[in-house]
């Protein structure tokens, strides 16, 4: 009798757990404009199916400059360089709605910025009439404060195109990530 009992049960919870997880992904599936193929939207899983490569050269590879890696790592577009599926999911998305983009300088991506580089490139995309934006992070790690900025411009992928090659300057562009949006999550300039 317990035996029958048992498992209408735990048809019950396989059910109720199954419901419950369709409805938070429905929920959360619409906040988020980027398309599902961010590399956050969908979990990976790697099934190796070929024997793995053997481990890379002491060596590596060479680069004479910070550009020549920027080139090896990075495509183009204009002024403006980023991941290769990255710059596709642009073209991809519709080009006439507005989306976050973090913008960033070379000395930037090296930890060379200050609040004051971020304020100048954030009045440089608002003169190319973009929305922009800078946001602080501050955190504290082994008693050190550290402090740290992004640059974010709210535009077009069709004004992005229209502007890269008016920028006199080459610049990183990615999508404004919910990780970095929650970490930065102070805005500082424009002040309110």
């Amino acid at each position: 009798m317990k035996q029958k009992a048992i498992l209408p049960f735990l048809f019950c919870l396989v059910f109720l757990a199954a419901c419950g997880g369709s409805a938070a992904t429905a929920a959360d599936a619409g906040a988020d404009p980027w398309p599902s193929h961010a590399p956050e939207a969908t979990p990976y899983v790697r099934l190796q199916t070929e024997p793995a490569a053997a481990p890379p050269s002491e060596e590596g590879e060479q680069h004479e400059s910070w550009e020549e890696l920027l080139q090896s790592m990075y495509t183009e577009e204009g002024d403006f360089y980023g991941k290769d599926w990255e710059m596709q999911m642009f073209r991809e998305l519709p080009q006439d709605e507005p989306y976050a983009f973090v913008v960033r300088t070379n000395a930037m991506l090296q930890g060379a910025d200050t609040l004051d580089d971020h304020i100048a490139l954030a009045r440089k995309f608002i003169d190319l009439g973009c929305e922009a934006r800078v946001k602080e992070m501050r955190s504290v790690e082994e008693g050190q404060e550290y402090t740290a900025w992004v640059t974010v411009i709210t535009t077009s992928p069709a004004h992005i195109w229209e502007i890269s090659d008016s920028l006199g300057e080459t610049l990183h562009i990615e999508q404004l990530y919910k990780s970095v949006d929650i970490r930065f999550d102070k805005v500082v300039w424009p002040e309110s």
